[in-house]
């Protein structure tokens, strides 16, 4: 699982969802809580997601290494805008491919 998500495409997938709710007469959005939608799952800063990175494995990894990931698309996170997030089972997957001893 690796790559980046940007913005327009995020918003590509919530307008989708925002025409296809109207076309269908749905509920309104305070009653979607009981649906089975997905839910989105929790999301770090690069800083914490690096901090928990380090922590976990045990070593050292370096922050300007784990921005080199996320830039080059090794650890998948989502632009908002200015802001960068990594999704915490992406973060899970890579904790694990490292205490697995595999190299990027």
């Amino acid at each position: 699982m690796t790559g980046r998500v940007d913005s327009h495409a995020m918003l590509e997938v919530i307008t989708m969802d925002v025409l296809q709710q109207g076309a269908a007469g749905s509920a309104p959005p305070a009653s979607r809580a009981d649906s089975n939608a997905p839910v989105a799952p929790p999301m770090l800063s690069p800083q914490t997601a690096w901090r928990v990175l380090c922590r976990r494995t045990g070593g050292h990894i370096s922050r300007a290494t784990f921005y080199r990931w996320v830039s080059e698309g090794k650890v998948l996170s989502i632009r908002l805008g200015i802001h960068i997030f990594i999704p915490r089972p992406s973060l899970e997957e890579l904790i694990k491919r490292c205490l697995a001893g595999q190299r990027f």
